[in-house]
């Protein structure tokens, strides 16, 4: 009888807890479409635990939606601390790092999540991105072939690499690259410009 007591009464707690839960997120929700980021965070702090990784997922996006970076940073690293396969907590902590000018933590960010998921194809490109910015062409071309082999008519990754073999000195693969991005897009007056340049 004893025991049947602390299981009801258990259960009760749980479900007060939960429907707590909820009603915070919810709130936080009305709050952050209000652009009113600090009510948003302030509703969740109650929350905060070592093991609440959808807390700190969320302070994670609403620090960085009000520009404190580092501790946005912070909450989405706790999250990764909590769950650490989580690519999108890992995805969540590129947008501070991006904002902090942390562009060799986001390559390494970037980097973990692939030997999680080695076919994620939005981190790939990201990837082939940033090298071609930082003139790594090979590196880039490397990545956009990932994503183009699972999406070969992607229009970005085939004008990305049509860029990186101008850059690279091979001309007709960069027609063919831009070729595929403008029949994916015929419109495209910035890739029939390039076209006719070559």
């Amino acid at each position: 009888m004893k025991n049947l007591f602390l299981l009801i009464i258990t259960c009760i707690t749980l479900t007060v807890n939960a429907q707590s839960n909820l009603d915070a997120f919810s709130k936080s929700y009305t709050f952050e479409a209000n652009k009113e980021y600090a009510k948003a965070i302030q509703v969740l702090e109650p929350l905060v635990s070592e093991t609440s990784y959808s807390v700190q997922l969320r302070l994670g996006w609403l620090n960085y939606l009000r520009a404190d970076y580092l501790q946005s940073k912070s909450h989405y690293q706790k999250a990764i601390n909590i769950k650490n396969n989580s690519i999108e907590a890992k995805l969540g902590l590129i947008y501070p790092l991006q904002a902090l000018s942390s562009w060799d933590e986001v390559i390494k960010v970037y980097h973990k999540i692939l030997t999680i998921d080695p076919n994620h194809s939005s981190t790939h490109y990201q990837l082939a991105y940033i090298y071609f910015v930082r003139k790594k062409y090979s590196q880039a071309e490397s990545h956009l072939k990932s994503v183009l082999k699972l999406y070969p008519f992607d229009y970005s990754s085939n004008a990305l690499l049509g860029s990186v073999y101008v850059k690279l000195g091979k001309i007709k693969e960069a027609k063919e690259y831009y070729t595929l991005a403008l029949e994916y897009d015929p419109r495209s007056t910035e890739i029939k410009k390039i076209i006719e340049g070559l």
